[in-house]
């Protein structure tokens, strides 16, 4: 019983060592100092261009992202360098039968789901709607925007263009994959006019197709594009055809 004393003592000294070791471990170290000590592990010159000095992690917490690297990480400064619903749009030099063949090159027939063309991981929509949930372009790559609401599940629709596992190439044939005469829907080309300068009729299906600046918006392919993107409310002016979207008692 007449140890409390010391082990009162001893356990104060412990927890005031390890408060001392926090507290020197966290804190922001002189930039200078690490700069210096970086030179003296890397035999870098004392005026060489382009050393950063080292950063507590409260600084880097508080750094804006990129700037250690130079790369901007930020994906709405990568959306702001594509065109916007105000610009004029232009449709010289484009072309629409090569822009529908591009688009039905990644379906099994018109309405199916787009395949992926690039590498994914399997769980992370996330990463899906990061460039598609509202397009980008960059450097002349093209992300379309969803024609739809948002899903959990992107690949449960969407496949990838090819087997994602390493080897697929080699593995032996699916035997459930057997030859088949199908030919699907044909892409339309464009909606028919009550008369000449009459805005143009809905030549597709709007189920799964409601956000229609998915291919006729400011990020949609070139000769797809509307010449006013502006204007939000397509379907104001563009009727969409009962027959086209199948709806019930219209006769076939």
């Amino acid at each position: 019983m007449e140890t409390t004393g010391p082990l009162r003592v001893f356990l104060a000294v412990v927890f005031g060592v390890a408060l001392i070791g926090f507290v020197s471990g966290t804190r922001g170290e002189d930039p200078d100092a690490a700069t210096e000590a970086h030179r003296e592990r890397t035999g870098a010159a004392a005026g060489a261009e382009g050393l950063a000095p080292a950063r507590s992690y409260a600084e880097l917490r508080a750094a804006p992202q990129g700037s250690g690297s130079g790369w901007v990480a930020d994906l709405d400064a990568l959306a702001d360098l594509g065109p916007g619903v105000l610009d004029p749009v232009s449709l010289d030099g484009t072309s629409k039968a090569a822009d529908l063949a591009a688009r039905a090159s990644r379906r099994a027939y018109d309405g199916a789901p787009p395949r992926i063309p690039h590498a994914v991981r399997q769980d992370a929509a996330p990463e899906c709607l990061a460039c598609h949930e509202d397009g980008l372009r960059l450097r002349g790559l093209l992300a379309t925007p969803m024609s739809h609401t948002s899903y959990a599940s992107c690949t449960q629709c969407h496949v990838v263009q090819e087997a994602p596992m390493p080897g697929g190439a080699d593995l032996p044939p699916d035997p459930r994959v057997v030859g088949n005469t199908f030919v699907g829907v044909a892409s339309p080309t464009a909606g028919p006019r009550a008369w000449s300068v009459a805005p143009p009729q809905i030549p597709h299906r709007t189920w799964m197709r409601e956000q229609c600046d998915s291919c006729h918006g400011v990020n949609g392919r070139d000769a797809l594009r509307s010449t006013h993107p502006s204007r939000a409310s397509c379907e104001q002016c563009h009727a969409a055809s009962a027959a086209t979207d199948q709806r019930p008692g219209v006769a076939r």
